[in-house]
């Protein structure tokens, strides 16, 4: 007779886990969908959305050959998705499957935006990475996509070129075509220039992979330097060669570095080091044809790492109002008094920052993100305020898309730029009590109004308009809507303009430099206040006639006080222009200028999107050759563009059993419930023991069948990231046709399986050294029973939660994690979800309970590597001590009790962006006088 023996369902249990897809970012299904098919994009967009979808395909197919011809490549038919649903401005170009998708949310932040208008910008930066998409299609990428699909030429791209290549030759792409682009606007390059002058600049491996210990610009910033710099010595399409080189050979170590060696003579950290001395050199003479504005530092606190005040203002009693977010600190409304003591008031959610803030003495508006509670694809941004005498926060609009609000002086009214989801642009006045809409301006030419100011009076707003091919700073009346420009200029990126008594603030680029300007109302007569080292930002007049400004360092934006003083400041006809134009040589050998708004008004004909017929879209298939759980596969994966479908087949190898099954996974996430579908089929080994003690090999015949509905709920609403997830999964294993001995004769096995589970998190944003949440809380709760009959019966009640405290110092922190079991497995054994008792292998238990304490801290921040092959940039620590109890019936208890240390490297390899944390972690296990070492893997930042 065949002993009782555990069903060994291994890899059923793997496909219950791979049962849950992943959550899509997708839209409803009543967004309904058009497409413009043109020669060479396919454009799919909301309905609605018609004149937007236009234009685009309007603008790319205008730009199709200009904006590819310096990279050799022309992109086959690519699909580009417009999504308006945002609140977010953004664009990307991925794969799996390829497509494009713009993000149609015109931003407000003039300093990264310029005189160019969000679309027309975004157009050619896209378009720029499909044209590297294409570029990337190699005869040896060729074949690595017929071998896996769109990952394979993916990674190989990734690992052929640095990730500063990609966004720095888009950016000088936009430069190149836009009437300014970011290579042209002076803040883009500001914290470059200043860690240069400041702090001599970083090597290569600092200015790329960035630090913990200072702030460096990210890599577009270095990809614009580096990949303008090599166009302005070899001709625009060097990195055609470089590229060109590198993508067919993606396999050799370091091919970037040798094909930048074979077409230009250095390799890349020679050339990087060339392009830091050129710039040095470039900013020591501009900065030795200005003199600095002397100005007096507010007093604040002192900060040992880098930080911004932005925005000071004069509120309530002799106190500035700042907006503080560092290294250390998530972005907050602080107050600072006269002896430089601060008191933060308010911590922000996920603020949209519009280059600019709004308050009267004692009240202060702002916008931030808000999530919808289902579709990812669909935000918000809503207006909140916060009374600085009482510290009453308040949500004045719900589901709203408000931009830059600005708040009367008396309080009553607020005004904010609306942005529709069909792009219709208007300033809207709102009721500051209600969130009522008061009125709304028309706006006939759909031009774009940004942050809006009242003054004095009440009776009008003060605005940005782009206009044409420049920028005005306008007048409006709120009574009767009518306009004054009070400045206007083609080129100058102008910004955060104020009135006050008779005259008028503003910061430009007008020198080359950023800095704060003002014009007299009466006379015209315009003067620059400010003579700024890096950028000079958001000026602000005092109650007692002082102008608090943002200056900018190294070490951040800090509050800059001088006295308004006009017989000091320097005359415009004076003011002499030291810009030095280095992107100029690569602009003019491009020789396409004016091509991005030059464009055709050409019809395109639309029709109906077909989302069913387009719900299979194979994009990787192949050998996966990493095991999982020692399972082989090959197989085909599929996601529809609009990322409503997930669908895969595969075919496993089980390297333990020597059995091959197969199996087939569909995720429908287009309705509000996610429907998850799973059948798996085929062969399963086993070993099982006779009554005499000898083994017997046995093989037999295993149908998996499982289905589940979960719906996940994004309730972030605050600082606080809030989510929570409800499924219910079933489960039908059918084990049949055993081949065994006769005298080991076995019935057919079936197991009827259900699996409700919850989970909660609610974790306080965190600061880029945190290496916890301050405070949070997260729950996780899962029932497995199997009370719809079969042969084989079990249960699984499990739960576990996270308690995250501040430790004793800064970015320290202390988390309590707690984990019950209660099962009922004799004759099956389910998948247990919660942390066992470090050192220690699971044991299933009648009940089980585990208390685990963790002390979390940094030990130390380098900026340390070993040539091209390891970058390592943080070490940190975590202190733990577990104490787990089994029970089971009519048993003595077992306890399971370790002490240890675990410590972790966030490090960088082989000059690659992506950060990893790994580390290694010491159990020492007291009752048994035992110790464990374990390597552990805390996952990859992208």
């Amino acid at each position: 007779m065949l002993k009782k023996f555990r069903f060994p369902f291994l890899v059923s249990l793997f496909l219950t886990s791979s049962l849950v897809a992943q959550e899509l970012p997708n839209l409803p299904p009543s967004i309904k969908w058009q497409q413009i098919k043109s020669e060479h994009f396919k454009i799919i967009y909301p309905k609605g959305l018609e004149e937007e979808a236009q234009r685009t395909t309007n603008i790319l197919e205008n730009i199709y050959s200009p904006a590819s011809h310096s990279l050799g490549a022309s992109p086959r038919r690519f699909p580009v998705i417009l999504q308006n649903q945002h609140a977010i401005s953004n664009g990307f170009v991925t794969v799996a499957p390829y497509h494009s998708e713009f993000y149609m949310y015109e931003p407000q932040d003039y300093r990264h935006q310029g005189n160019d208008r969000w679309l027309e910008r975004l157009a050619v930066h896209e378009y720029r990475h499909m044209v590297q998409f294409e570029k990337a299609i190699t005869p040896f990428n060729k074949v690595l996509y017929f071998l896996t699909g769109e990952y394979g030429p993916f990674l190989a791209s990734a690992a052929a070129a640095p990730q500063w290549f990609f966004e720095g030759d888009a950016v000088g792409v936009e430069t190149a075509f836009g009437r300014s682009g970011r290579g042209r606007i002076p803040s883009f390059l500001m914290a470059f220039k200043a860690n240069l002058i400041e702090k001599d600049g970083f090597n290569y491996y600092k200015q790329y992979l960035k630090s913990y210990k200072d702030f460096v610009p990210n890599h577009y910033v270095t990809g614009y330097l580096m990949t303008t710099y090599l166009k302005n010595k070899g001709g625009v399409d060097v990195w055609d060669r470089v590229v060109g080189r590198s993508f067919a050979q993606p396999y050799m170590p370091f091919t970037f570095s040798n094909s930048m060696k074979k077409e230009t003579g250095k390799h890349l950290v020679p050339t990087y080091d060339e392009m830091l001395a050129e710039q040095k050199r470039l900013y020591t003479e501009q900065l030795n044809q200005i003199e600095p504005t002397a100005f007096a530092q507010l007093a604040h606190e002192q900060n040992k790492k880098f930080t911004n005040y932005y925005y000071p203002r004069m509120v309530l009693v002799n106190q500035v109002l700042v907006v503080k977010t560092g290294f250390s600190d998530i972005a907050s409304f602080v107050l600072i008094d006269e002896n430089g003591k601060e008191e933060t008031i308010y911590e922000l959610g996920t603020w949209l920052n519009p280059e600019a803030l709004s308050s009267n003495d004692s009240t202060v508006v702002w916008t931030e993100l808000e999530l919808d509670t289902r579709w990812q694809r669909r935000t918000y941004s809503v207006i909140k305020k916060l009374n600085l005498k009482t510290g009453e926060a308040t949500r004045l609009t719900k589901k709203s898309k408000y931009l830059a609000p600005s708040i009367s002086n008396d309080g009553s009214l607020v005004a904010a730029i609306h942005q529709s989801v069909d792009g219709i642009f208007n300033v809207h006045l709102l009721n500051a009590k209600s969130g009522d809409l008061v009125k709304s301006f028309e706006n006939p030419d759909n031009a774009l109004y940004s942050v809006p100011q009242f003054d004095a009076s009440g009776e009008n707003l003060l605005l940005l308009k782009n206009k044409g091919e420049g920028k005005a700073i306008i007048l409006k009346s709120i009574q009767s809507g009518k306009e004054q420009t009070l400045y206007f200029s083609e080129k100058e990126n102008l910004g955060n303009p104020v009135l006050q008594e008779g005259w008028l603030y503003f910061a430009t680029d007008f020198n080359g430099i950023d800095n704060i300007h003002a014009i007299k109302l009466e006379s015209k007569e315009t003067y620059q206040v400010t003579s700024s080292k890096f950028g000079a930002f958001h000026p602000r007049v005092s109650n007692d006639q002082k102008l608090l400004y943002n200056e900018y360092t190294a070490d951040g934006f800090e509050i800059a006080v001088v006295n308004i003083y006009p017989n000091a400041w320097k005359k415009i006809d004076e003011v002499k222009y030291v810009g030095f134009n280095f992107q100029q040589e690569m602009v003019e050998e491009e020789g396409f200028k004016d091509v991005l708004y030059n464009y055709p008004d050409s019809g395109y004909v639309a029709s109906k999107y077909p989302k069913v017929a387009k719900a299979f879209r194979p994009h990787t298939w192949g050998l996966n050759a990493i095991p999982t759980d020692n399972d082989y596969s090959i197989g085909i994966t599929s996601k529809d563009l609009l990322e409503t479908t997930t669908m895969s087949a595969s075919a496993i190898y089980n390297n333990n059993e020597k059995t091959w099954r197969g199996n087939v996974n569909m995720s429908y996430q287009a309705f509000y419930p996610i429907i998850d579908l799973s059948y798996g089929f085929g062969k399963r080994s086993a070993l099982a023991s006779r009554n005499d003690g000898s083994v017997v090999s046995y093989n037999w015949t295993e149908d998996v069948f499982e289905s589940g509905i979960r719906i996940p709920f994004y309730l972030t609403n605050s600082r606080y990231n809030r989510s929570a997830n409800l499924g219910v999964n079933y489960t039908y294993i059918h084990a049949h046709d055993y081949e065994l001995p006769p005298d080991l004769m076995s019935d057919d096995q079936k197991l009827f399986a259900l699996n409700y589970n919850f989970s909660f998190f609610r974790l306080l944003k965190r600061s880029f050294l945190d290496l916890n949440s301050k405070w949070g809380q997260t729950i996780y709760l899962s029932y497995q029973h199997t009370p719809l009959g079969g042969t084989i019966q079990g249960e699984l009640f499990s739960a576990q939660s996270n308690l995250y405290f501040p430790g004793l110092f800064n970015h320290h922190s202390f988390q309590l994690r707690g984990s019950y079991e209660q099962s009922n497995q004799e004759e099956y054994l389910f998948s247990s979800p919660i942390t066992f008792t470090r050192g220690f292998s699971y044991q299933s238990f009648d009940q089980f309970v585990n208390l685990s304490f963790n002390y979390k801290l940094p030990l130390i921040y380098l900026d340390w590597h070993v040539g091209p092959i390891i970058n390592l940039q943080r070490v940190y620590t975590n202190v733990f001590l577990d104490q787990g109890i089994g029970m089971n019936a009519g048993q003595p208890d077992d306890l399971f009790y370790s002490v240890g240390a675990e410590v972790s490297f966030n490090f960088n390899l082989f000059r690659l962006l992506p950060l990893i944390d790994m580390g290694v972690r010491y159990s020492y296990l007291p009752d048994a006088n035992d110790q464990v070492i374990e390597i552990i893997f805390g996952g990859i930042t992208f």
